[in-house]
């Protein structure tokens, strides 16, 4: 009987790479959307930010905003013009989408790539996959940090990368049971 090219994969590489695939398009929806916090404050206005981009909805007009985040909080006014936490939290997370492209790149070059097929290649995917992980965690935290107080919740975009990073761990541990 013949094998097939997937036979020297173990179930848990298996599920690992279709993990990191869809933890990567999870992950890049995330990081270009721009429901990353929300904020209903009357039925007609509401606030969204994203990584990108600062958007003011009301019944009859919106606001968009890419250069700056303006927000009114109570009696408080904030102006967040590309504050240090805001481009840290955008480095986090361009050094998390750089890193889950690359391991799911190399991923897919130990499957389907025989010269690729070795420990080194599963070592560096490991890597790269633990290190998007991080990156990814570090950037919600710090972005999260600083509306927590203020009534805002979690937006859709937020979610998704939250869930690529969860998907992404599992792929990893997925990738070191492979090692072993």
């Amino acid at each position: 009987m013949a094998h097939k090219w997937y036979d020297h994969f173990t179930v848990w590489l298996k599920i690992g790479l279709v993990l990191q695939i869809v933890s990567t398009i999870l992950f890049i929806v995330g990081f270009s959307t721009d429901v990353w916090i929300f904020a209903t404050f009357r039925e007609d206005a509401r606030r969204e930010y994203g990584l990108w981009r600062y958007l003011f909805y009301t019944y009859s007009s919106r606001y968009e905003d890419v250069g700056a985040i303006r927000a009114n909080i109570g009696n408080n006014a904030i102006v967040i013009t590309r504050s240090d936490w805001y481009r840290a939290t955008q480095a986090m997370e361009c050094f998390g989408l750089i890193c889950i492209v690359i391991a799911t790149f190399l991923l897919l070059l130990y499957f389907f790539v025989a010269s690729c097929k070795r420990r080194n290649a599963l070592i560096a995917t490991i890597i790269f996959t633990f290190a998007a992980v991080g990156f990814i965690i570090i950037g919600i935290a710090i972005f999260a940090s600083k509306f927590d107080n203020y009534g805002y919740e979690i937006g859709w975009s937020m979610g998704l990368a939250i869930a690529a990073a969860i998907l992404a761990f599992v792929a990893g541990i997925m990738e070191v049971l492979e090692i072993k």
